[in-house]
């Protein structure tokens, strides 16, 4: 079956399956009650159990379709680092901190004149931490022996 497919094309089909697996994923951590309670959000998800038991089902079925398409046509496990991700997530977040200071929310109106004395600097601060958490992370793997 390796023949059936280019390496375009298996690329292709591996980043569907892989984004679609993890989604369902996801969805089992949140039908297993996993719940995020932040400062800013709280989430969980509310579902009738009947619902829960049919949605585990359908996960279950869409997974080992995916495992076996995947031996099929021999698309390889790939590991990734965590840190990457969290890197990129950071460095986000680190410009839309800087885009919440006060010359920047002019975009939206007038700014108060009192507004960058009072939000500026620990906006500034914030902005710092994740850009140094992204370092950090960037540093965690070269460490390694």
């Amino acid at each position: 079956m390796k023949d059936l497919l280019n390496r375009y094309q298996k690329n292709s089909l591996r980043i569907a399956l892989l984004g679609f697996e993890k989604n369902l994923r996801r969805a089992l951590e949140w039908l297993d009650g996993y719940e995020e309670n932040g400062i800013l959000y709280s989430r969980k998800l509310n579902h009738p159990e009947k619902n829960g038991k049919q949605a585990r089902q359908e996960i279950k079925t869409a997974l080992d379709m995916i495992e076996k398409l995947s031996r099929k046509f021999d698309l390889r496990k790939e590991d990734s680092d965590a840190a990457s991700m969290l890197r990129g997530d950071l460095t986000i977040s680190w410009a839309n901190l800087l885009d919440t200071r006060a010359n920047k929310l002019g975009r939206y109106g007038k700014v108060n004149p009192e507004l960058a004395s009072n939000l500026d600097s620990d906006i500034q601060n914030l902005a710092g931490i994740a850009l140094q958490l992204s370092a950090l992370l960037g540093e965690s793997k070269q460490e390694k022996p």
